[in-house]
């Protein structure tokens, strides 16, 4: 019988933002928003795919001469791939000397992974901590992620879902009977804006989450992206919208915009459209901590 497989962009050891404890945050293939923001865009397309990173190659077009499809063409401008063409096969990283080529997204069947993370159980049960699975969005493999959840339920380790919440409710309610806490992002509170810096509404997510909070320990995550979902009107929207949530909201949690993926762009030939955007100071992070707290809503910056 064929094996479940999911497709894994990597691990994180050692992960102490994600959930109580030490923990270890899986990222899943795979999201159904655009977020112009994205410091992952290697992990929106649920496929393998090919990362190119000029800055390493070497020239040699060994990577083009050895490609089966012939998706690759090396000229004066440099190394490209013809990404419908490209079947992720790996030939070109094999001889790639420099090591400019890499593919993202790994097949990993439900034990492959379960071994991963059980390397640091041990450091799991010192410290009350466990494993959360984040994406890329996790519900597109909700099928695996279950699987996988079973897994460690059966080994009693924590689990934990970092959600966008734009899932069908009868996929994501499935994945939540085997999760003890969720990090549910909410980007935006107008709907307009919403689609406008999402590429996607936001009636699922906030109706998903009002569900959530129901029944299930959840805290709001917001990015805080400058001039996009900083505004005092749209922080002040959303701890209204916390504060009418269900027993199981344990607070918000404000996330200051960082560019420490905006590598991945070029690597994907893709266009990164906030450069030149800078971090929220802290001065202003403290003024929207502020602006929950009088809403009287437990809140934190992570950073």
């Amino acid at each position: 019988m064929e094996q479940l497989q999911g497709i894994i962009c990597n691990l994180e050891r050692f992960a102490t933002h994600d959930g109580p404890g030490i923990r270890t945050t899986v990222f899943t293939k795979g999201c159904p928003l655009n977020c112009v923001w994205c410091s992952s865009p290697h992990t929106r397309n649920q496929s393998p795919e090919i990362l190119y990173s000029e800055n390493r190659c070497g020239r040699s077009g060994a990577c083009a001469k050895t490609c089966p499809e012939d998706a690759l063409k090396l000229s004066d401008e440099g190394l490209q791939i013809d990404r419908d063409l490209c079947t992720t096969c790996g030939d070109c990283i094999e001889v790639c000397t420099s090591r400019a080529l890499e593919i993202t997204g790994e097949s990993m069947t439900v034990e492959e992974l379960f071994r991963e993370v059980d390397k640091d159980s041990s450091f799991y049960r010192r410290s009350s901590g466990g494993v959360t699975v984040s994406g890329g969005e996790l519900t597109m493999q909700s099928e695996f992620v279950i699987a996988f959840f079973k897994k460690c339920k059966e080994q009693y380790i924590h689990t934990a879902i970092e959600t966008c919440g734009l899932s069908p409710w009868s996929r994501l309610s499935e994945v939540l009977q085997y999760v003890d806490l969720t990090y549910f992002d909410i980007k935006h509170m107008d709907d307009k804006a919403h689609r406008k810096i999402t590429g996607a509404s936001n009636r699922e997510i906030l109706s998903n989450a009002k569900r959530v909070a129901e029944t299930h320990e959840m805290v709001i995550r917001v990015p805080v992206v400058p001039g996009h979902n900083d505004s005092e009107e749209n922080i002040v929207a959303t701890s209204r919208f916390a504060a009418g949530l269900g027993k199981g909201f344990q607070g918000i949690e404000l996330l200051p915009y960082h560019r420490l993926g905006t590598t991945r762009y070029s690597q994907l030939d893709m266009t990164y459209e906030l450069d030149g955007l800078e971090s929220p100071d802290d001065d202003h992070m403290k003024w929207l901590k502020d602006l929950v707290m009088l809403e009287g809503i437990p809140v934190d910056i992570v950073a």
